[in-house]
């Protein structure tokens, strides 16, 4: 059985009857008798895992003679593939509910959000890839890669998939955030070892892409961007779930990825969004009747993994699972240089500063605007209302290693801004780890209100040891206008 996005153990056994007639369906549509594609599903996996595979002779003599044969024309035979995105905690019930009806999902996972509240942990990975199912990527913080420079979205899909190898996984299957993608991110895609990366809307559903296909096809014809309908949200009935099947069935059949975000009882509630949620009732009814369906061989229909779909899709042309490679981010930058990008915030995108991010928490009212600056033509202002708790504040833009400032674990670095304000500020520092995380680190002292533009400096304690990068912002904490330009970090030197 294929091992592609899942942890390096022993699948159960319905998961290998999955697979082997996943590929039986597949290699119908390529002109050849399932018999004969069943090394490239079993032996390539296993020598991914370091564990020689044992070809017999029948099986070597079968990879040459389909290595001969022509490129194969797309099937007409059905898959389906069920896709869960962002590695919510209650996809465990959609899991439970799949193994239940004997079907193996795709999981994509955003790995900076595991083992967080509301998501699902490691340890939970590894029972789903235990049981079956494919572990995915998601990138490691979920953002638009549209909307990032190259350098960015290659930290967040190559890191995103290198954290995932580096917890036991092989994962092969990338999608989107957002659904968002450009020519750039799917290169990047390739690039980072991924085989598939997965969109949506551009597929017919329920209430969308009129006129489009009901199925992508197989073997895909841009495996950088799969085709899928739009994600499954609460108002779709089971019969609008059974459609997606059967008309991708009756019109000339291929490839059905359907994506699910929550698996909850009550749609529209706090964390239970309408928009993307799914009732374990309606699951249950569809998992069940695909099950029938699938069963029924003149119906000409499977269900499989993403990764397993691709995979039998190109047959002998499957080019072997890539390993995982992180990009880095930048080095420091040298002592008494400032680290910052933008540090005057002249370079805008619309009214927010290009590399910086406006951030805050807690109950108060913040609002922006632009205003004079004190050495260039603008600052940013902030008004902070109605404040009963936490704070407001611009900042270096906390993301991989594009804006961020890269430091070196057990140094100080001295901070500096220059600002009026009209109520209390202090700083607020985070950290990113080693692992892509990031987390709050400490706090200053409070600054004074200053009607004349005064400059707030403060050396910051030494950097955590599993520090990577450091962000900050002079935060509101109070009532009041804040007016801040002229960012300053620079490493000062010495021990």
């Amino acid at each position: 059985m294929s091992t592609r996005g899942t942890a390096r153990r022993a699948p159960r056994g319905w998961r290998l009857l999955v697979t082997l007639a996943t590929t039986a369906l597949i290699c119908g549509l390529l002109g050849a008798p399932a018999t004969q594609a069943a090394p490239s599903t079993t032996a390539a996996p296993q020598a991914r895992q370091g564990t020689a595979a044992a070809a017999t002779p029948s099986a070597v003599s079968v990879v040459e003679e389909a290595a001969a044969r022509p490129v194969p024309r797309p099937s007409r035979r059905t898959v389906v593939s069920l896709s869960f995105d962002d590695g919510i905690a209650d996809q465990q019930v959609g899991a439970d509910i799949l193994e239940a009806a004997g079907i193996a999902g795709t999981f994509y996972v955003t790995t900076a959000w595991i083992d967080k509240p509301g998501f699902l942990s490691r340890t939970q990975l590894q029972e789903l890839s235990a049981a079956g199912h494919e572990i995915g990527g998601h990138t490691v913080t979920h953002r638009d890669l549209a909307q990032i420079p190259r350098s960015e979205v290659k930290r967040q899909v190559c890191n995103g998939r290198k954290a995932l190898q580096d917890w036991g996984f092989s994962p092969t299957s990338l999608a989107y955030p957002f659904a968002s993608s450009t020519a750039v991110a799917e290169e990047v895609a390739l690039e980072c070892g991924y085989d598939t990366a997965r969109g949506l809307g551009d597929l017919r559903g329920p209430a969308s892409c009129i006129g489009c296909p009901w199925g992508e096809t197989l073997p895909p014809g841009d495996a950088a961007y799969l085709a899928a309908p739009e994600q499954v949200n609460s108002s779709w009935t089971l019969s609008q779930l059974k459609r997606q099947v059967t008309q991708a069935r009756k019109t000339g059949g291929g490839w059905v990825i359907l994506t699910f975000h929550n698996v909850c009882s009550d749609p529209g509630s706090a964390g239970c969004p309408a928009s993307q949620s799914i009732t374990p009732q309606t699951l249950t009814a569809f998992a069940t009747w695909l099950r029938s369906y699938t069963a029924n061989p003149t119906n000409q229909t499977t269900t499989a993994p993403v990764g397993d779909t691709y995979e039998a899709s190109v047959g002998v042309r499957y080019p072997g699972y890539q390993d995982a490679v992180a990009e880095p981010a930048p080095p420091p930058a040298p002592v008494g240089q400032n680290a910052l990008s933008n540090a005057s915030l002249e370079q805008l995108e619309g009214q927010v500063p290009d590399c910086f991010e406006r951030a805050g928490y807690g109950d108060n009212t913040a609002s922006w605007s632009l205003a004079p600056g004190r050495t260039g033509e603008v600052a940013q202002q902030l008004t902070v209302s109605g404040y009963q708790s936490g704070d407001a504040k611009l900042m270096p833009e906390m993301d991989l290693g594009t804006c961020s400032p890269s430091v070196v674990p057990g140094r100080t670095y001295d901070l500096s801004t220059w600002y009026t304000s009209t109520g209390i500020t202090q700083y607020a520092l985070y950290y990113r780890t080693t692992t892509d995380e990031w987390r709050y680190w400490t706090s200053s002292p409070w600054f004074a209100t200053a009607t004349d533009w005064t400059e707030a400096t403060w050396t910051t304690p030494p950097v955590p040891q599993d520090a990577t990068a450091v962000s900050f912002g002079l935060a509101l904490i109070a009532d009041g206008t804040l007016v801040t330009d002229d960012y300053g970090m620079t490493d000062p030197g010495g021990e």
